[in-house]
């Protein structure tokens, strides 16, 4: 894995856009790298952190966002984990999910990194825009994956991060799916991270389904841009490290304004009631 360095410049958004113009590009290639995180058969990540992160992004229709504004932001998120302290020598791997019954590659798996070694493996997922319609994508395939193929034996405090709009198949291969989130759950600190679905009935629906799944662990998030801003804060919060307000703090340090500040606390402010009533 790569080393604590990442000096790669953060990215600002294009006008009208949650990315910059580089990021559009860089998944706009036609190159067939994403051969290089497919889930074969015999393939396993792993790292021997303490603190491993995984980050699974939706990478259906207007979703691939998440992954452009992840490759700007990548040199913020790790930036501020090292300088503020909220963990110890992490590493990141990134999945993009889609749906197994349509698409064509629906899972894709890139190695743990670190720092500036994470940037390459970023621009090798292909965002294939796809999905089938029907408000559920396969979150549960990258479930069963880092379940079931991810090596993280010496980690104390791991977290995962699902960035998606839409609900959750009930089914795989037969088989109820809700014992593969739980398990996962188990293994991780898991969080999803919700995009408002564009029809709000639909949206009650996603969000109830969510809910009722992993409760708090539901995060709703009005801006796509504030992604970074919301994993930093809740990798905070459970880490100990810093609570709500002292958050707010660190963002207003790093120049973010009031609307953006605002739409963090908005988002992660019921997880920390959640979160301070178990530890109590």
């Amino acid at each position: 894995m790569g080393g604590s360095s990442y000096n790669v410049p953060v990215r600002s958004a294009s006008p009208g856009r949650s990315y910059s113009s580089k990021s559009d590009k860089a998944y706009s290639k036609t190159s067939h790298s994403h051969k290089d995180v497919l889930p074969l058969s015999d393939r396993r990540v792993g790292t021997d952190v303490k603190h491993p992160i995984v980050v699974a992004l939706d990478g259906t229709g207007s979703m691939g966002d998440s992954a452009k504004i992840m490759l700007d932001k990548m040199p913020m998120f790790w930036g501020q984990i090292e300088q503020k302290g909220y963990l110890e020598d992490p590493a990141i791997s990134f999945a993009v999910v889609g749906d197994a019954y349509c698409d064509d590659a629906p899972l894709q798996i890139t190695q743990f990194e670190k720092a500036k070694a994470i940037h390459p493996w970023l621009e090798k997922l292909w965002l294939e825009g796809g999905g089938g319609g029907q408000t559920m994508e396969s979150y549960d395939i990258a479930a069963l994956f880092y379940n079931n193929k991810c090596d993280i034996d010496n980690a104390e405090l791991p977290f995962f991060f699902f960035i998606g709009d839409e609900d959750y198949y009930r089914e795989l291969d037969n088989e109820p799916t809700e014992p593969i989130f739980q398990a996962l759950m188990e293994k991780f600190n898991m969080f999803f991270i919700h995009w408002r679905y564009p029809t709000s009935s639909i949206d009650e629906k996603i969000v109830k389904s969510w809910r009722d799944l992993i409760g708090e662990r539901l995060i709703v998030l009005q801006e796509p841009k504030a992604i970074v801003d919301v994993m930093l804060g809740l990798i905070a919060m459970v880490s100990g490290n810093r609570n709500l307000s002292e958050y707010i703090k660190d963002m207003k340090d790093r120049g973010q304004d009031d609307k953006r500040i605002k739409t963090v606390s908005e988002a992660i402010k019921e997880f920390e009631k959640e979160f301070v009533e178990e530890m109590l």
